[in-house]
């Protein structure tokens, strides 16, 4: 039994704590002033010990009737407070109220035997102990014994004494039922979330659109809220999928059908919306700052009763954080299931099935912001070509590097190098000649990774630290006095990297794994020794003259 179906008796503790609240205030209660002022070191204890009684009397008689009181008449509120309220029974709740009734009362009757004037205790204060343990005692009766004795008094039959014998025992919940029950009520407060957010926010703002007095762009509106309609509409038959079953528990049922019955759905519809929050977000941020309209439609979206006092963010929140909290309730329904059962082998299907949406909304996640981040190369990188935007085309990573040898570009210049899923591209640090607002990144060359054909890890030594080289074949723009493309003229550029060691094994391995994805070949990557490529390095250079000693070392 939920909190939302406790008896009426829950009120009477509820009133009966706050009658002893208001008796404790009216008695007062202060110790005499002459006392204090002539009692000395055991006087002003004293005074302390009776200051901090009375503080923790009245904060537990205060939260006992609130608790019960809200939890009566508002739950919706204690739901807000806590997360978690809404799974806790009748017997953990009425355990909480007695442990603060009785909190409440040893701490008056401390104060009652401490040193004082015994008039500073009046009549009130002692009906508000007497009141108190009146309280204690209804809490601390047990849920069963005081539903038999309801029943009884109303209907005195014999048949029905029988019949509620035998329901005690259905009162006790396996670990099962109960990890299920908190499925199930965990998936009603959530739904009741989309629903706040589709009735208080999303539908007011469309209708405002359709009336022709818009608070928000009609594609405002859809970034902010994205696939939020399907989402809405797979947890609605979700949640009552699952009210139908835990309604008609039996310990055989199988709730994981329900999970694997919805999981192409949420497949499809999950994704979207959990890549898209971020920039939904920003423009929610950036509408309250610009636009008085929405800043009010905010405000009063919040001051209303449906809110459930929570800003248009917070909710929207949710659906990014609900798949991994049903991933982990199903992993403990698992461990709860007998393997007899049927569940137990569907259960490890539902398992990988949210597994497979999670890992499918992080892959997801990043080939969007991959797509994002190539417009940020274009603003960055002056002279990118047109084509440098694609539909198909996602950032990989980035690194930054000093040119050791001719190739990518010309020896001793600082590049920038854009790892795309098939194009690197190569882009010039400039000096700031070209003014304070010009790009510090300059076009160098777009170079297909099919055109690279091995990527050296050279490895460090005494002369030569933290270098690589990247060997391809240049398009026949980059082949000095060539008018006919030649896949036998093969360049290689040894390159420095800035980074350090991480960054150099990290792009090396992306950008080996991306050349063997769009060439189809293995093994692109080779570690090496600087002396091995020594000579393919001109001759009299700095450069061949340190790998060349190597090679002597070596030999």
């Amino acid at each position: 039994m939920t909190l939302k179906t406790l008896p009426s008796h829950e009120l009477i503790v509820a009133y009966l704590s706050l009658s002893s609240l208001i008796f404790h205030l009216l008695s007062l209660g202060d110790l005499d002033d002459d006392w204090y002022n002539s009692g000395g070191l055991i006087a002003s204890c004293s005074f302390f010990l009776h200051a901090l009684c009375n503080f923790i009397t009245e904060v537990c008689l205060l939260s006992t009737s609130v608790l019960l009181i809200l939890q009566q008449k508002r739950p919706d509120i204690l739901t807000l407070l806590f997360e978690q309220v809404s799974q806790l029974d009748k017997k953990s709740l009425m355990d909480y109220a007695t442990k603060l009734s009785i909190s409440a009362a040893v701490s008056m009757m401390v104060r009652f035997k401490l040193p004082g004037p015994l008039e500073s205790f009046p009549l009130c204060y002692k009906i508000s102990m007497a009141v108190n343990l009146v309280s204690i005692v209804m809490s601390s009766l047990d849920f069963s014994s005081f539903r038999k004795l309801s029943i009884t008094e109303s209907d005195g039959s014999e048949s029905d004494r029988s019949s509620i014998s035998s329901e005690g025992p259905e009162l006790q919940l396996t670990k099962r039922q109960r990890t299920a029950m908190e499925l199930m009520q965990t998936e009603t407060s959530y739904l009741r979330n989309l629903n706040t957010i589709l009735k208080v926010y999303k539908e007011p703002l469309e209708k405002a659109v359709e009336d022709g007095t818009p608070i928000l762009a009609s594609e405002d509106i859809r970034q902010i809220f994205g696939e939020f309609d399907a989402l809405h509409e797979v947890h609605t038959c979700i949640h009552n999928d699952l009210k139908e079953l835990i309604d008609n528990w039996s310990e055989d049922c199988c709730i994981a059908e329900i999970v694997n019955k919805y999981s192409d759905k949420l497949l499809k519809v999950y994704p979207p919306y959990v890549n898209y929050f971020e920039k939904g977000k920003e423009v929610i941020f950036k509408e309250e700052k610009n636009n008085p309209l929405f800043k009010e439609f905010l405000t009063n979206c919040l001051n209303s009763p449906q809110s459930l006092k929570q800003p248009l963010e917070a909710l929207l929140i949710r659906p990014v954080q609900r798949l991994p909290s049903v991933s982990l309730l199903i992993n403990d329904l698992h461990k709860r299931t007998p393997e007899n059962l049927r569940d137990y082998q569907e259960l490890i299907a539902s398992k990988e099935a949210l597994k497979k949406v999670l890992s499918h909304i992080n892959e997801d996640k990043r080939k969007t912001e991959g797509k994002m981040k190539i417009f940020d190369i274009v603003y960055e990188v002056d002279g990118c070509p047109v084509d440098m935007v694609s539909s198909n085309r996602t950032f990989i990573s980035r690194l930054e590097v000093v040119t050791l040898s001719e190739g990518l570009y010309r020896a001793g210049e600082r590049l920038a190098l854009y790892l795309l899923n098939d194009k690197l591209e190569v882009a010039k640090w400039r000096n700031r000649s070209h003014g304070k607002d010009a790009p510090l990144l300059k076009h160098i060359q777009l170079l297909p990774l099919e055109n690279i054909t091995d990527v050296y890890d050279i490895e460090d030594n005494d002369e030569c630290r933290n270098i690589m080289a990247v060997a391809y074949n240049a398009p026949k723009t980059y082949i000095e006095n060539s008018t006919v493309p030649s896949p036998e003229v093969e360049r290689l550029s040894i390159l420095q990297i800035f980074d350090g060691k991480h960054y150099k094994q990290s792009f090396l391995k992306n950008l080996s794994k991306q050349v063997e994805e769009v060439t189809g070949k293995t093994e692109i990557l080779k570690k090496t020794e600087p002396y091995q490529l020594a000579n393919r390095v001109k001759k009299g250079s700095k450069l061949h003259k340190k790998m060349s000693k190597q090679k002597v070392k070596a030999g």
